[in-house]
Order: structure tokens, then C-alpha cells, then sequence
């Protein structure tokens, strides 16, 4: 594989990697895209000398933080909409609105910690400027967030043992699918048992 990737010229490689980390958390099918895996391959691809390891952070970091943004801006062009997605409405919509609530009740710490799960860190962002969070407020938690996020799974994989970094993300993935599962389930079924409940007003305000 080494001798493979050693055909291919180190900025065609950091520009896929780009590419599919800002997927990950970008866009809706991120949830089933190899966010980690990527970063893991940056870190033993700089390890084995194939790429830079400081151009493998700046790429990683940047699309990263890129990728949260554009969720974030996908949802804030819902935030007047009564679903996140015109698909959200044939699943669980309850689920998607309680979603929402629970990152205007959590705020920052909402968009720090999901940076951390698979499935949170596509739907997060979304569901933040669904809700109206200020810019400024996303910003400020998810800029060094996704940063360290990026940098930390990056070094860890170019000095450490790339399958242990990568079996590890890989729970932690099939963790946040999992909570993300749970939740709408126990949702939906509370819902079904206790019929839908009026939606409270978002506590953020309306300026950006």
C-alpha cells in the first residue's frame, strides 16, 4: 500500500482527505462516511513519510472546521421551517424537534461534544443553526473544537499504533449511531403513548 500511495503526489492525497472530511460533517450522507478513518490515514501516511505531517494537520483542521460550517448553514436556511429536512417529516419528526431542543437547552457544550461522535458530529451542526444559534456562538465552540478534534486523532495516529487510534473511533462512531438510534426510538414511542406536545419557544436570539 505504501509503495502505492507513493505514486501519488502529496497534495492529491491531502485534497481527497479534504474532500471527505468535510463530507463527513458537511452533508447528511457524512453519517455513513470514514471521517476518522481518514484522519487516522493522514497520521500513518505522514508517519511513513508519504506526506507532511504539519500540511496533514493544517488540511485536516481546516476541513474539519469547513465541514461544521456547512451544516451549520444548511440548517440556518431551515431555521423558520417547521423540519430540519423535508425527510425528517417522514421519520420521527418528533424526534428531529427534540433534537433541536436539546441543543438550545445545551448550547455550546451540545456542538463541543458531539464533535466527538460519528453520527453527532454530521447532525449537530445542523441541528444548531436549525435552532437558531447565534454564528457567533457555533463559531466559538466548534472553531477550536474541530481543530483539536482533527489534530489530536492526526498526532495520535502518526506516533501511536494507527489500528488501536482507529478501532478505537470506531466505538465511539458505533456509539453516537447507536445514542442517535436510541433516542428516536424512545421518542417516538413516547410520542405515540403521549401524543405530540407544543413545541417551546428556541431561548436563542435572532441575531447572528
Amino acid at each position: 500500500m505504501a509503495d502505492l500511495l507513493g505514486h501519488l503526489q502529496p497534495p492529491f492525497l491531502l485534497a481527497v482527505a479534504w474532500m471527505f472530511i468535510v463530507a463527513e460533517a458537511g452533508t447528511l450522507i457524512g453519517v455513513v462516511l470514514p471521517g476518522t478513518s481518514v484522519l487516522v490515514a493522514l497520521g500513518y501516511f505522514s508517519h511513513l513519510g508519504l506526506l507532511p505531517f504539519g500540511a496533514s494537520i493544517a488540511v485536516a483542521a481546516s476541513a474539519a472546521v469547513a465541514g461544521t460550517h456547512l451544516g451549520y448553514f444548511q440548517g440556518r436556511r431551515r431555521r423558520d421551517a417547521v423540519s430540519l429536512h423535508r425527510l425528517a417529516d417522514r421519520f420521527a419528526p418528533e424526534a428531529w424537534r427534540r433534537g433541536r431542543r436539546m441543543v438550545e437547552r445545551r448550547g455550546v457544550w451540545a456542538v463541543v461534544t458531539g464533535q466527538w461522535f460519528g453520527s453527532a458530529r454530521t447532525l449537530v451542526p445542523r441541528l444548531s443553526g436549525w435552532a437558531g444559534m447565534p454564528y457567533r456562538t457555533f463559531a466559538s465552540a466548534t472553531v477550536p473544537t474541530a481543530s483539536a478534534w482533527a489534530a489530536t486523532l492526526v498526532t495520535l495516529s502518526r506516533y501511536l499504533a494507527p489500528e488501536a487510534i482507529e478501532q478505537v473511533t470506531g466505538h465511539l462512531a458505533v456509539a453516537g449511531l447507536l445514542l442517535v438510534l436510541i433516542v428516536v426510538a424512545v421518542v417516538y414511542a413516547r410520542h405515540r403513548a403521549r401524543g405530540p406536545e407544543e413545541e417551546s419557544p428556541p431561548p436563542f436570539s435572532a441575531s447572528a
